[in-house]
């Protein structure tokens, strides 16, 4: 199961790239994933670490094959800087940015955090899962976890683990890929509310103070502000040894009125999807 597989003509999305906003297009999760993925691949450098990723989302992708072109923007021996532009022919869909510096020891001395409970996985993902798989959580849910997204519409803070599919067929995700594709998320929890998600991001943010371990990996939406049609969401990411990063989104208001996942179930609620291209 993946979001991709290549092709001659670029990265054609298979169906569990399929977007919610509108049919047939490709969701911004898979869309952030594309782009960790090229930035990585052409720009990554032993000894360096992903400390800030962006990605600017320009419009929603069509359901079609992508291309990915990368610059290499500033080369230094304590930081490296790459964007990347996502296209479909000549129309550009996204382009994003990647931050890398060498790594360093811990300086010494003690600094605030927040004082907050940790987010611990549930017993079967700790357990181990071979397949994809999600666990939605909110506090107003009587069980805190369950694998329906529809069962956790409310005005609650909201949560989730997710045991990713794989980015491109055939290929393991990278610690990098799994966290870009995970952050991209925040708006999905921070946006939503009793009545749905109500706001669309337009880019995402996502900073690491290191990489995520394992194939499981967990998002917890931390604040939610927003006026006059203009949200501003962000996000604490987990994994098995703790918070890893922290997402932020900026959004606005949908025209069409508030996505309700009671009627339209996401993508990622309970069953398995095809890994065949989806009808154009």
């Amino acid at each position: 199961m993946a979001f991709f597989t290549q092709t001659d003509q670029g990265f054609e999305p298979l169906s569990f790239a399929g977007g919610q906003w509108a049919a047939q297009s490709v969701n911004g999760s898979a869309l952030a994933g594309l782009a960790a993925q090229a930035l990585e691949s052409e720009h990554g450098e032993p000894g360096f670490s992903v400390a800030r990723f962006t990605l600017d989302i320009f419009r929603l992708p069509a359901f079609a094959p992508l291309q990915a072109e990368t610059t290499l923007v500033r080369s230094g021996r304590s930081m490296r800087i790459a964007d990347v532009i996502l296209r479909q022919g000549d129309r550009v869909a996204a382009r994003a940015s990647m931050v890398t510096t060498r790594s360093a020891g811990n300086p010494d001395g003690t600094r605030w955090q927040p004082d907050s409970e940790p987010m611990l996985m549930p017993e079967q993902f700790a357990t181990g899962s071979a397949m994809p798989a999600v666990l939605w959580g909110s506090d107003a849910h009587p069980d805190g976890w369950s694998e329906s997204m529809s069962e956790h519409q409310n005005a609650s803070r909201k949560r989730l683990w997710f045991n990713q599919p794989q980015l491109l067929t055939d290929v393991d995700n990278t610690p990098f890929v799994r966290a870009a594709m995970l952050g991209e998320m925040t708006n999905t929890l921070t946006s939503w509310g009793d009545q749905g998600i109500a706001f669309i991001n337009h880019d995402v943010t996502v900073v690491l103070a290191r990489m995520p371990i394992g194939t499981t990996i967990g998002i917890e939406a931390d604040n939610h502000l927003s006026a006059d049609g203009v949200a501003a969401g962000a996000s604490t990411m987990w994994d098995s040894a703790g918070r890893f990063g922290i997402s932020v989104v900026s959004a606005l208001a949908l025209s069409t009125g508030s996505l309700d996942v009671v009627s339209r179930p996401h993508n990622w609620e309970k069953g398995s999807r095809t890994a065949e291209p989806a009808p154009r």
